[in-house]
């Protein structure tokens, strides 16, 4: 059995917020492999519409090509897309006049090191910061709704902007897409990105204009919001479901009952960075292997302007459409044929790609085909990928055991894929001991996120109860109690008193039901002469951790980010009566924390960092 904690903040009940409601909401969902952009106004008459990113496309490859103007050091987007891949793709000269990149959502994947000055290289050369890549993306995103879609009939300032994320997602990683999207100026309408910060400069925090008008959903659970939709509409509304959001980088599973009318989750967000990705990574692999070129390294270094994103549209436009239909076996056809790039073809030359019938391919210069069985598809390229999802969706079973699901939605641009529900309904069926066919896959899964996102908006609060993921708390001192606390954390004060130094005080508990409270707690300035402090937060998925640090010194819990509070002291109040209450909300798609001090219910500017350097 876990120890329990040795210090807990005090639970209160929580304000209901008051979201005004919104007759123009615009959803971006930002994702490893692709963009699109929901929206809906009183034009639209309450239906939720998609904006055409390229053509008659509503979902396009997260890429984006940006002239730089080197005189007055502006930064013009050509297009994203299919745009920027095609323009990029016919660059022959100037390269330098231009900085492109592909999905690069890729660096938020969680437990990677994340703050403000997080650098990204592009694929013409040069390190620009992350957060100020989305943002252009966000940028462009905005006008194309704006001004291309909706021909400036409305301001950025008239929306409710939501942008997905995945649930699995890190406190930093949200605050980089919430704070990318003050610099796209989602909330205002300032212009957004029109220049690059030099990396060696100082990045600031963005300034907050109206932080309301912006939300992060979590995207299993808008998927799950119009996966529901459409069970509605066709009849058949399970109250107990799963949903499996299959991403290009991410696998969130959420499970939601729904007997009440409104939704409580049920489990906390689990799932992991085996998304569809990895199918066409398996595949690289592969072909690497054929040319005896490791990660193409030769074939990169022989054109490094082009060489990368010849390799990307390949692995990511010409295979990701097949990788998608994979399963929807037809009649007589038992293999996977495709066209290698020209340029790919140059560099290695026919003798060498002929070698691929080593590894159970076939090559065909005529056409520069590459023919692969599908057994060899299943075994070496889609296996390990589809065997990690089953381990997850096994897991979320495990955990509901003795409950049952009703229904298990599966989402997200690689969710639709025929052979991915296959062998999930099988591993279920295994796992049940049972036949399980209720398995359901919405019209256009791959949308079902961003629809889902602006129905969250409408009505947020349909979401009544969460789970928390991880243990949260900070660091305190408490009066020292030896027959529970250990004598190796034992402090005396100043003023000679024995305290119990480095307690793990926590606010919530990991698996905890977060509905319809707040965590307070009560600190004193260390100092009489501080006037600000910074109170790191600190989580852990251990069970049991009752100090932040074990007996050698080492951490036994990982920092977050801090809260920065401003407590100015102008007439010298004693510092036992400066008093002040830190209430954390923990219910939302975000941390949000708000202070007072304790006699005068003064509010104190209250900053939740989770954006600077980590120690």
């Amino acid at each position: 059995m876990a120890l329990p904690p040795l210090s807990r903040a005090d639970k209160i009940p929580r304000s209901t917020p008051v979201i005004r409601s919104s007759s123009c909401i615009a959803a971006i969902d930002f994702g490893t492999s692709s963009l699109s952009v929901a929206y809906t106004t009183p034009a639209t008459d309450g239906q939720i519409k998609l904006v055409p990113l390229h053509s008659s496309y509503e979902r396009v490859p997260n890429a984006i090509l940006i002239l730089k103007d080197q005189e007055n050091q502006q930064c013009k987007v050509i297009g994203v897309g299919y745009r920027a891949q095609s323009i990029y793709g016919d660059i022959k000269k100037e390269a330098q006049n231009f900085i492109y990149f592909e999905r690069i959502k890729t660096l938020l994947e969680r437990d990677t090191p994340l703050d403000r000055t997080t650098e990204v290289s592009s694929f013409t050369g040069g390190y620009y910061y992350l957060i100020e890549v989305i943002a252009c993306i966000l940028t462009h995103l905005k006008e194309k709704l704006l001004t291309d879609h909706l021909k400036r009939k409305y301001k950025s300032s008239d929306f409710d902007w939501v942008i997905t994320v995945p649930a699995i997602w890190k406190a930093r990683a949200r605050r980089m897409m919430r704070e990318a999207a003050y610099m796209a100026g989602l909330t205002s309408d300032a212009p957004g990105i029109t220049r690059f910060t030099p990396v060696i400069s100082d990045l600031r925090s963005p300034e907050e204009v109206n932080p309301e008008k912006l939300s992060l959903a979590l995207e299993p659970e808008v998927a799950a919001i119009a996966a529901q939709h459409q069970s509605a509409v066709s009849g058949s509304l399970p109250q107990r479901y799963m949903v499996v959001d299959i991403g290009g980088g991410t696998v969130d599973i959420t499970v939601h009952d729904k007997s009440n009318g409104r939704i409580s989750v049920v489990l906390p967000p689990m799932g992991n960075t085996w998304g569809g990705t990895t199918v066409n990574e398996a595949l690289s692999m592969i072909l690497e292997e054929a040319v005896d070129d490791k990660d193409f390294e030769c074939f990169l270094i022989s054109d490094p302007t082009r060489a990368k994103a010849t390799l990307n549209k390949f692995f990511y436009g010409e295979f990701e459409e097949r990788k998608k239909t994979f399963g929807d076996t037809t009649e007589g056809i038992s293999e996977m044929v495709l066209t290698l790039p020209p340029a790919f073809v140059s560099f290695y030359g026919n003798d060498k790609l002929r070698e691929a019938t080593k590894m159970n391919m076939h090559y065909d210069p005529g056409d520069l085909s590459l023919e692969m069985n599908y057994h060899q598809l299943e075994e070496k390229v889609f296996k390990s990928t589809v065997d990690k999802i089953i381990e997850c969706v096994r897991a979320a079973f495990e955990k509901l055991k003795p409950n049952r699901i009703d229904t298990v939605y599966l989402v997200g641009g690689f969710g639709g894929c025929r052979f991915v529900s296959q062998k999930i309904e099988e591993a279920i069926a295994q796992h049940c001991g049972m036949l399980y066919d209720n398995i359901v896959c919405p019209v256009q899964p791959d949308l079902a996120v961003v629809r889902g996102a602006v129905m969250w908006r409408k009505d947020p609060h349909i979401i009544q109860s969460r789970v928390a993921d991880a243990t949260y708390g900070i660091n305190a001192s408490i009066a020292f109690n030896p027959s529970i606390h250990d004598e190796h954390y034992k402090r005396v004060n100043a003023e000679g008193v024995q305290r119990c130094g480095d307690v793990f005080n926590v606010f919530i508990l990991k698996g905890e039901e977060i509905k319809n409270k707040v965590c307070k707690t009560t600190l004193i300035p260390h100092c009489q002469s501080h006037t600000q402090v910074h109170i790191p937060i600190y989580c852990t998925s251990d069970d049991g951790v009752q100090y932040i640090v074990d007996k050698e010194g080492k951490p036994t819990v990982h920092k977050i980010g801090e809260l920065i509070l401003d407590i100015p002291n102008p007439d010298n109040i004693p510092r036992k009566e400066r008093k002040y209450e830190i209430f954390i909300d923990f219910s939302g798609t975000e941390i949000q924390a708000r202070a007072q001090y304790s006699i005068t219910r003064k509010k104190v500017k209250t900053v939740c960092d989770f954006l600077s350097k980590q120690d």
